[in-house]
């Protein structure tokens, strides 16, 4: 597990087995080159990314620090400033002026949000002071693990075996299947609710190969939508392809929307102003189509 490693290089390669996409790659070769000594980064992506994990590779290649979180342990007293890492959750709510004051210095500041700075800038979250102390540092953005697809399988290996340790548990292994649900599947909350789905299959599953059912439980056929159609529009394709010209594209799409609409709209209070900006659509064209399937 990367939070037992001290070494680097160990943390480093450990990492460097587990991330197959290019992107975290590249994230993993900045860190190991980028001069330590009074440096500033600025991690951010979604929440349920690995931010945790890419700082603590940052502090593998550190040695005799003070680690203080800001703004929890602003008030610690027994650290030297010289020796200080800074970690700042929320810099939005965070007085960090002290820490570029003359004299001042400190082996390493660490900021980690959810957001880009100049979002944060634009949403008027950030006074000008801030941000362009933000604009020194090193940037780095963790994508959402569903744009990363390459990784998602490794990851689950890897927590697998944490899993593992955590709960002295015998290792469970993912089957063909579940490889396949898993990288298809959106995790909304990213890598945390790929822990939680894993933790929750390993304590309840009695055998050693985790299926799609193990990790999803009974929303097994809903967690993917491709496959959900796969599943429904597989039942009766066989009648379809002995009906010509059945329009089986036109017939899919329309009874999918009208569905979709139909469950918005509940979901709404039949608004459909707050129903065209969950499904993305022009509010008049989702009255239009409303019209045409009958729904108001």
């Amino acid at each position: 597990m990367i939070s037992d490693f001290k070494d680097f290089d160990i943390a480093y390669n450990f990492l460097l087995n587990v991330y197959k996409s290019p992107v975290m790659k590249g994230i993993l070769e900045k860190i190991k080159n980028v001069p330590l000594e009074n440096s500033m980064f600025y991690i951010y992506g979604e929440n349920g990314t690995e931010k945790n994990y890419i700082l603590k590779l940052i502090l593998s290649r550190i040695y005799n620090y003070d680690l203080v979180r800001i703004p929890k342990d602003l008030n610690k007293k027994s650290f030297k400033r010289e020796n200080t890492v800074y970690i700042i959750n929320d810099i939005e709510r965070s007085d960090i002026s002290f820490l570029f004051k003359e004299g001042n210095t400190f082996k390493c500041v660490i900021f980690l949000e959810d957001l880009d700075y100049d979002i944060l800038l634009n949403q008027g979250k950030l006074d000008s002071e801030k941000y362009n102390i933000l604009k020194k540092t090193y940037k780095i953005y963790l994508p959402p693990l569903n744009a990363r697809k390459q990784d998602i399988v490794p990851i689950a290996n890897m927590l697998l075996q944490e899993i593992s340790v955590f709960l002295n548990l015998p290792v469970k292994e993912l089957s063909k299947e579940a490889k396949e649900a898993i990288t298809e599947y959106s995790w909304s909350h990213n890598f945390y609710q790929l822990k939680h789905c894993l933790t929750k299959a390993c304590i309840n599953s009695k055998h050693k190969k985790l299926s799609a059912k193990d990790i999803f439980g009974e929303f097994d056929d809903k967690f993917s939508i491709k496959n959900f159609l796969e599943s429904k529009i597989g039942n009766y394709l066989s009648d379809f392809c002995r009906i010509e010209n059945s329009n089986l594209y036109d017939t899919v799409v329309q009874e999918v929307e009208k569905a979709l609409f139909s469950l918005v709209l509940a979901e709404t209070g039949n608004n459909q102003l707050k129903a065209a900006k969950i499904l993305g659509i022009n509010r008049n064209t989702l009255s239009k189509k409303l019209k045409n399937y009958n729904l108001i």
